[in-house]
């Protein structure tokens, strides 16, 4: 067993941003080319689990970074608090400000 004193927890929480309401997009998987379509009320890493392209994902908060994807092409809209790199996005909390996205999956 671990010794309690040995032990240490962070746990981490997004800051509270305010967005635009959420809208509609799709999403193009290139590798398999299957389009996707993201309705308002749903997220983009949902969407792709639904249509079978399932991303790793860890916290579900957009702080851990574990659901990251590359984007190709459209204009990602990062609500995460990582910090996304260029030509990245998070899937769990980010959305599209382009009407498509296109993701190297």
């Amino acid at each position: 067993m671990f010794p309690a004193e040995r032990l240490h927890v962070e746990r981490f929480r997004p800051v509270a941003k305010t967005f635009a309401p959420d809208t509609a997009f799709e999403v193009t998987c290139v590798r398999s080319g299957q389009t996707i379509q993201v309705p308002p009320d749903e997220s983009l890493l949902d969407a792709l689990t639904y249509a079978g392209h399932p991303v790793p994902s860890g916290c579900r908060e957009g702080v851990c970074g574990s659901c990251e994807l590359t984007v190709l092409d459209g204009e990602p809209e990062h609500r995460d608090d990582i910090g996304a790199p260029a030509g990245r996005m998070y899937a769990r909390v980010s959305r599209a400000l382009s009407p498509r996205l296109v993701v190297d999956l």
